[in-house]
């Protein structure tokens, strides 16, 4: 039977357990073979530690990005704050009793034409509806502008829930108009479209002003001009905002006919040349 041939292992180990069996040039040379062999094993080593630290566990170990908990409420604050990024309020009061606010551009919004004035809101975002005015004559008037056509309850929209919500003094009033709203979103009451809307057209305006309040009354008119109606909004500085006082359980304003265009001071597209 042929002799068991021993490993390459055994063979140098052997050689530096026995030297007096070898010769002296195997003698010599086993040692090193060894410990090359020793270094090698320690180099694969550190190289597989290597790759586990700093390539397989920050992949492994890293979770999903916490979360809040559901279970705690969101916080939320009854007063806007302005955040960087946004336009800015300007609180300069000006008397715009008799010469209206310079305007930038008149945007359509729904049925009607918006105007925009630098530093008069609305500044603030909030669930697809835009609050957050100055604290002034134009910041009043603009906000009657924006209740009047975003939160009217008869052309109720996806939106005009949330801003009415937000925009209305708290009370039996703003409830019952609240109801409206649902009525009119859920076809319980009929709802004028931003078609039959658009056949109106706001000339103008009137405001009493007196720091926390103000009542601004607008005019409204046909297209051909022939038809002039005004409705009185009141307005109350509440939680850092313009909020509307509601006249009655169906409307934000208190509506008046046979008024005179001559009382009010003329503010439209046509009257300031703003596009």
């Amino acid at each position: 039977m042929a002799k068991e041939n021993p490993g390459w292992w055994s063979r140098n180990a052997n050689r530096i357990a026995h030297p007096e069996e070898q010769s002296p040039e195997q003698a010599k040379r086993a040692p090193w073979i060894l410990l090359a062999f020793l270094a090698l094993i320690v180099l694969v080593a550190v190289g597989v530690w290597a790759l586990r630290v700093f390539w397989f566990e920050p992949s492994q170990t890293a979770g999903p990005t916490p979360q809040p908990s559901s279970s705690s409420a969101p916080v939320e604050t009854t007063a806007p704050s302005v955040p960087d990024g946004t336009c800015r309020l300007d609180n300069t009061d000006r008397d715009i009793s008799t010469t209206p606010p310079e305007v930038t551009q008149w945007v359509i919004e729904r049925w009607a034409a918006l105007p925009v004035v630098e530093g008069a809101g609305p500044c603030i975002e909030r669930d697809g509806y835009r609050v957050g005015f100055a604290h002034t004559q134009t910041g009043a008037l603009l906000a009657t502008y924006h209740y009047f056509v975003h939160a009217n309850p008869s052309t109720a929209g996806g939106e005009t829930r949330a801003i009415a919500e937000y925009g209305l003094i708290d009370g039996s009033l703003k409830d019952q108009i609240l109801k409206r709203i649902d009525d009119v979103v859920n076809g319980v009451e009929p709802r004028h479209t931003d078609a039959d809307m658009a056949k109106i057209s706001l000339r103008g305006y009137r405001i009493t002003y007196e720091g926390d309040t103000a009542v601004v009354e607008l005019l409204a008119g046909s297209v051909d001009g022939s038809v002039l109606s005004g409705g009185t909004f009141k307005l109350v500085w509440q939680d850092g905002d313009w909020r509307i006082d509601p006249a009655a359980g169906d409307s934000l304003e208190a509506s008046t006919t046979n008024v005179r265009a001559s009382d009010f001071v003329p503010w439209s597209p046509s009257t300031t040349g703003a596009k």
